[in-house]
């Protein structure tokens, strides 16, 4: 996002805040989506028919399972059946509701699978035929991605599945379902959200609060200095030593995934805050996605923290239908009382988060490199899980406190340095790119890094990672700097608004000659 974008989608969603608290409460959502259609309209174009077959399989494929639901109860409630025959109606029309989710699933992964992994899919297959002397070239979709689709498709498939579990009922208003699909300030990098959480807050109307504008705005700017002056301009330093890296010793390649790290999380943080600020000041509250993060003490607990919207969406549609799948319970069976008390947990992990990280990794992009990406910290948890009973017997035996500040910081470093990794290889061009960097690592050489970062962007960057550090310092230890601002007299909080706006303004990473780098999440 340029800042030309940055001062347009401003002026946007300072019209559509006016316009929502001028119509009536009951009206607003229709604010909300004519907004949101108009946007996705103007950014993507015609592409806008990807999202909007998207609204419509899923307003029928959750109406029809809802009907039948409907139609069942009316038909046991007017009936006399058995306890028996109760139960055969109750299979046949689960069955009936299955295969309707199925094929609005299959629909929405299609149009993802097209348009995203065609590539990817078409690649594969070649290498494959190409073993067996088969020269062939496959057909591939090369359309740019429209705009959050990863984002919606999976908040939809939640959707679809959650009516056919009788979560609750399907929406019957097709303009409410379309909001929730295609509301805007969540298409960039979302989160991704769950009907029943978001759907009401979108659709209700809310009255109007300054103090909550307030709030909202300060974490909008907030996301825009993170994005702007922090994240660009260690973007600047990742870019030159990922194209670079063989000119670079050991110490500046390091240098270089860290910044790029730092990188993507002002970025991402920072996006995500501003879709977070936007929707507080409409009164919608969206889902959490970041939780101080760096301050994780293992690999496991980093995911809980970071992408926590990801997460919870692959633990609840992924994880869990597979644990408790037909085929994993006869697993459980099989091995309980054969293995010990800790196989008997670590085999069924073993094999759910195996798919869980798999398509997680996939879901990033379209390329083996992601794959690998997502197996990597499959991997990494995978050990943990194995070294823990023995590392809770040395404890026990030795009397250490696993509780200590030494050790929980020596967990914390470990976990940092263990997520650069994963970074890397997200980062890199390639796989081999990501191993010739990783042996880089090992090498001496000179310390000097060529890059137009100058003392100017050195002290900001500076003070960026100190701002970046100290609010999150502040959070973990559960102070708000933004619940104290609220609190503050009406001047005082004019004057931090101003100094807000005024720092991504003047201390922005833009300028003659500067390209501002695409959202790294924003082709998803």
């Amino acid at each position: 996002m340029s800042v030309l974008l940055l001062v347009l989608y401003i002026l946007f969603f300072t019209v559509v805040l006016l316009l929502y608290f001028l119509v009536p409460k009951k009206y607003r959502y229709i604010v909300l989506l004519t907004a949101s259609l108009l946007f996705y309209a103007v950014y993507s174009k015609f592409m806008i028919i990807f999202i909007l077959v998207t609204i419509l399989t899923i307003y029928f494929v959750t109406m029809l399972m809802t009907s039948l639901d409907e139609k069942l109860a009316k038909k046991i409630s007017e009936g006399t059946f058995e306890k028996d025959e109760k139960k055969s109606l109750k299979s046949k029309n689960k069955l009936k509701k299955k295969w309707i989710m199925v094929a609005g699933i299959v629909i929405n992964i299609a149009i993802l699978t097209i348009l995203k992994y065609s590539g990817f899919i078409a690649s594969l297959f070649e290498g494959i035929l190409s073993w067996f002397k088969v020269d062939v070239k496959l057909p591939v979709c090369y359309l740019v991605l429209p705009l959050g689709i990863s984002y919606y498709t999976l908040s939809s498939i939640g959707y679809m599945v959650d009516v056919y579990r009788g979560a609750y009922p399907a929406e019957k208003n097709m303009a409410k379902v379309a909001l929730f699909v295609c509301y805007f300030p969540a298409l960039f990098e979302g989160p991704f959200a769950k009907f029943n959480e978001l759907s009401p807050q979108l659709s209700e109307g809310h009255e109007f609060d300054s103090t909550r504008i307030f709030s909202g705005f300060v974490l909008f700017l907030w996301g825009t200095i993170k994005k702007f002056v922090i994240a660009d301009r260690f973007a600047i330093i990742a870019s030159d030593v990922f194209k670079n890296y063989s000119e670079y010793s050991g110490i500046i390649v390091i240098l270089g995934i860290v910044c790029f790290t730092i990188q993507l999380y002002a970025e991402f943080s920072g996006l995500i805050d501003m879709a977070t600020g936007i929707s507080e000041m409409f009164g919608i509250k969206l889902a959490k996605n970041f939780n101080q993060p760096f301050f994780s003490q293992n690999v496991n607990e980093f995911w809980r923290r970071w992408h926590i919207s990801l997460g919870d969406w692959f633990k609840n549609y992924i994880f869990y239908p597979i644990s408790m799948s037909k085929g994993m319970m006869k697993l459980n069976k099989k091995i309980h009382g054969k293995v010990k008390p800790f196989f008997e947990l670590f085999i069924p992990s073993l094999i759910s988060l195996f798919f869980v990280w798999f398509l997680n990794g996939l879901w990033h992009g379209a390329s083996i490199k992601y794959v690998v990406y997502g197996l990597y910290y499959y991997l990494i948890m995978m050990i943990g899980m194995c070294l823990e009973p023995a590392s809770n017997h040395f404890m026990q035996k030795t009397h250490f406190n696993k509780d200590s500040k030494v050790l929980k910081w020596v967990r914390i470093v470990r976990t940092f340095i263990l997520v650069n990794f994963g970074m890397l290889i997200f980062r890199a061009t390639t796989l081999s790119d990501a191993g010739a960097m990783f042996v880089k690592i090992f090498t001496s050489g000179s310390f000097v890094l060529e890059t137009s970062i100058n003392a100017y962007d050195l002290i900001l960057i500076i003070l960026g990672v100190i701002s970046l550090i100290t609010v999150d310092v502040l959070l973990e230890n559960n102070i708000n700097i933004r619940q104290k601002m609220v609190s503050m007299p009406y001047i005082l909080k004019c004057f931090v608004l101003l100094i807000m706006i005024f720092i991504p303004i003047v201390f922005g990473a833009y300028g003659w000659g500067y390209i501002a780098p695409d959202p790294i999440y924003g082709g998803f």
